[in-house]
């Protein structure tokens, strides 16, 4: 038996008899622990009876392999290798965790060596270990984890952008995380779950509002996708036209209908007949709604274009009037109006003004002559209104505007092509109507000079090598002096304009005076025109930049906040600094004119009845954080909420206060109502959020009535704001004002007496403007009649001397506006104002208004007894 060895007699390491031994004493303990009764479990149905033995049962005859355990692994190192204590054969031969990649691909045994093999150092083999399929799975899930993280946020994200039907499967998408969660979640997940709900909603946890299922037209901004009248139905109707949401217009009509339908009980209190929530402002929509109660925004209106245009048939056309006339009718035009409103090239104009006058027998075009024409038209309304008194006596604007008519704006003008000098007529023709306050015409007539100015691609930027950078500058100012009256009109009337933002790259305007780069002098070593270079080029986004100016900080020396301040308004650190000149302040008013554009666009466009509530609450904090930007970037000349002692730039002081001030009502506005009766669940945190927004459109009215002083002087009003449109400004101010008291001043109860103080200040400067403007006389008699019904309702009460002087249903007639119910308290003696004459010499183009040192308030703060002739 020699040759043949049994199996049980081979030769063992002693380790692996040790190892077997310690095997077999485990099993014999636990055959002893487990007993007779100790039997896998039965398959169902079963039962210990049944005398059918089961193929996933031992048999009674190995009892032994039933009681078999598993033998444990021998535990390793993370090298692969036995752990210290632990057997191994001779020739170290055991199984890695995980083998490198090249082992792998070449289906080698890997001695799993750290950081590399035996197999791989051996055959200078590069070793790598790639994870394993728990680490990729560990790693994908991770990864997956963040990108469902940020699908998430995005949704939230856009939930606030889409209408309310998206925003429901938005939600419910969202909420499903809850629902496929595991069961057995603690209480710290469900927790975490719930705080991203209620961050989603925008509201607290332990609070459920509805202000996320509420249309966004429950504010003020309703019916923003419908109108509520025929505005065909009769010649009142047409001449006023639609006014929308954000139109001072439309406030007065809503103020109107309040006052009218609600008695003393201006809000319904014991009214068990309405139901809240449902109309304008709280109020039933059947109210106004009646044949017999039908209101017409005509009648709510205060601008003049149901008064027919004068037109004189009879006018030459190329009869002009006398140098000298000519003179300060063209320096009050170049003072007064053209800083905020450059159609055209100064430089370029004053040359062929001076050539024509000089050379009389000098043929000029029509379209120059319309031009001129339509510059003593407005040179002469606003002569009138600072009461000018001349040596020689100009004819009025109507003439002017008579023969502008027949020389640019005959017949065949809209049958003609587009041309730069057509463009400029058409725009001038806007902005005289738009100072006369004939709106709906002025709005016509500027929708065709953005149309003329898109058929020769003003809005764009011209990249034609063979035109000079000065004159693609003085286009594109052009179009922005255009655009910005197109948007002028968009506030005041309520209606869209005639272009998108998106269609528009034409650079801003360079913050220069025209004559720093017109001029051929050392041109290619001014900086002006180097920047002008850059911008026409294209070599910086330049509808995304502007220039500080050298009154604020250098770039070096500015903090970071200053700088992240200048970044976020668009105004780049690194620019070049220029100094204040009336360029920098049309590339603001610009500026300024875009994010009202964009305002109006997000807040009363018909797509807004579409989105929730609280999608509007959030665009509204979003377009006032971004307008804050701006003021915030604002060179410190130009700055309207400072003290000044700069007289220069008070006018573009002015028309920028005015434009921001305009601008934070218009955003505020749709929450300037009642919106515990619209919106009845709505969430603690949404209506603080409501009360301050409407606290900040009440303080933008008053801050615009503050720009003005206590005493009204209308001569220094006029020479130092936004003539054009002044009567504009304090009618939205004012509406604002009572609009907040006929709600009981609800959002602004410990500032009432200010209120009612600041309402009759403006009252009060309507009153004073009344004799020289119809559109003031009528802005009067609507604002104080409706002053008279609301002021009580907070306990106050109008100055008799502020109510209109007769009855409200018939205005007075023309020629007594124009002189006025008291013109004896007017000063209108010859000797208070000082004559004004030309002289033909336009260097530094003089002036030839007076100051009125009445006029300036706290914001412009002249010392008493200061002479402004000397500084």
């Amino acid at each position: 038996m020699s040759g043949h060895r049994r199996l049980g007699s081979r030769n063992v390491p002693e380790s692996n008899q040790a190892k077997r031994r310690e095997i077999d004493t485990t099993r014999a303990e636990a055959s002893s622990r487990s007993g007779p009764s100790s039997q896998l479990p039965l398959p169902l149905g079963q039962s210990p009876e049944d005398g059918i033995q089961s193929p996933f049962l031992p048999s009674h005859g190995s009892t032994q392999r039933a009681e078999k355990v598993l033998i444990p692994r021998l535990k390793r190192n993370i090298d692969g290798h036995s752990a210290p204590g632990s057997s191994n054969n001779a020739d170290n031969k055991h199984r890695v965790n995980h083998a490198c990649e090249p082992c792998r691909q070449r289906k080698t045994k890997c001695s799993g060596e750290r950081p590399i093999c035996k197999h791989c150092e051996d055959f200078k083999i590069h070793c790598i270990y790639e994870d394993g399929k728990r680490d990729r799975t560990k790693k994908e899930y991770n990864s997956m984890a963040v990108r469902v993280s940020g699908y998430e946020a995005l949704l939230q994200d856009l939930g606030d952008r889409v209408c309310v039907a998206d925003q429901a499967k938005i939600q419910r998408a969202l909420d499903r995380e809850n629902q496929d969660g595991y069961s057995g979640q603690d209480d710290s997940s469900t927790a975490a779950s719930s705080r991203r709900k209620a961050t989603r909603d925008g509201s607290d946890p332990l609070e459920s509002g509805t202000e996320r299922q509420e249309a966004g037209g429950k504010g003020c901004t309703e019916s923003l996708d419908y109108i509520e009248e025929d505005l065909n139905r009769s010649a009142a109707s047409r001449a006023t036209g639609f006014m929308g949401k954000n139109s001072e217009i439309n406030w007065l009509e809503q103020l109107r209908r309040r006052t009218e339908h609600s008695g003393d009980n201006v809000d319904g209190i014991d009214g068990s007949h309405m139901t809240f929530g449902s109309g304008l402002d709280g109020f039933p929509e059947s109210l106004g709604k009646g044949p017999e109660n039908i209101h017409s925004v005509s009648e709510s209106t205060y601008h003049c274009d149901d008064i027919s245009l004068v037109i004189q048939d009879h006018v030459e056309a190329y009869q002009l009037p006398p140098r000298d006339v000519a003179d300060v009718l063209l320096s009050c035009y170049l003072e007064s109006v053209h800083p905020a409103f450059p159609i055209l090239g100064k430089t370029t104009f004053m040359k062929q003004y001076q050539a024509f006058y000089n050379h009389p027998t000098l043929q000029t075009g029509p379209l120059w002559l319309a031009i001129l024409n339509l510059i003593f038209a407005i040179a002469a309304r606003y002569s009138r209104l600072v009461r000018i008194e001349w040596t020689t006596s100009p004819d009025d604007e109507h003439t002017y505007f008579s023969r502008a008519r027949l020389l640019g704006l005959g017949t065949d003008a809209l049958w003609m092509h587009g041309e730069l000098q057509r463009i400029q007529v058409t725009g001038m023709t806007s902005f005289y109507l738009m100072a006369t306050n004939q709106i709906n015409r002025a709005y016509a007539m500027s929708g065709i000079a953005v149309r003329q100015g898109l058929t020769l691609g003003l809005n764009l930027r011209n990249q034609d090598p063979k035109l000079a950078d000065s004159s693609k500058e003085i286009r594109y100012r052009v179009w922005w002096a255009i655009a910005i009256t197109e948007r002028t009109l968009s506030v005041m009337t309520g209606r869209p304009p005639s272009f998108v933002r998106s269609d528009c790259t034409a650079p801003l305007p360079v913050p220069l005076e025209e004559e720093s780069f017109m001029f051929p002098k050392d041109i290619y070593e001014t900086p002006a025109v180097n920047m002008l270079r850059r911008v026409s080029t294209g070599e910086s986004r330049a509808t995304e930049r502007s220039w500080s100016t050298k009154s604020s900080v250098s770039s070096s020396h500015r903090s970071p906040s200053e700088s992240s301040t200048l970044k976020m308004a668009g105004v780049p650190t690194e620019a070049v600094d220029v100094a204040p000149n009336s360029g920098l302040f049309f590339l603001y008013l610009a500026k300024l004119s875009i994010l009202t554009d964009e305002i109006l666009q997000q807040l009363y466009r018909p797509p807004v009845v579409n989105q929730s509530w609280a999608t509007v609450q959030s665009v509204v904090s979003r377009c006032h954080q971004r307008v804050e930007r701006w003021h915030a970037a604002l060179p410190a000349v130009l700055d309207f909420t400072k003290s000044q002692r700069d007289r220069e730039f008070s006018r573009s002081r002015m028309c920028l206060g005015f434009s921001y001030y305009s601008t934070v009502m218009i955003i505020n506005r749709p929450c300037l109502c009642k919106m515990e009766r619209k919106i009845p669940n709505e969430t603690e945190r949404a209506r603080s959020i409501d009360r301050a927004n409407a606290n900040l459109c009440v303080f933008a009215a008053r801050s615009v009535i503050d720009l003005l002083p206590d005493q009204p002087n209308t001569v220094g009003m006029y020479q130092v704001t936004p003539w054009w449109n002044v009567v504009h400004h304090l009618m939205q101010a004012v509406t604002i004002l009572m609009l907040e008291l006929s709600l009981g001043a609800t959002h602004c109860a410990d500032t009432v007496p200010e209120i009612l103080q600041a309402a009759q200040k403006a009252v009060g400067w309507l009153q004073s403007m009344a004799p020289d403007d119809m559109a003031a006389a009528r802005a009067w008699r609507l604002s104080s009649e409706l002053l008279r019904k609301v002021a009580p309702r907070v306990g106050g009460r109008i100055d008799e001397g502020l109510r209109w002087p007769g009855p409200l249903d018939q205005a007075m007639p023309m020629e007594d506006l124009l002189l006025g119910p008291s013109s004896q308290d007017h000063a209108f003696s010859s000797s208070y104002y000082p004559a004004a004459s030309g002289t033909g010499d336009f260097t530094g183009y003089p002036t030839v208004t007076t100051w009125e040192p009445l006029m300036f308030t706290s914001y412009d703060n002249y010392l008493d007894g200061h002479d402004p002739s000397a500084g």
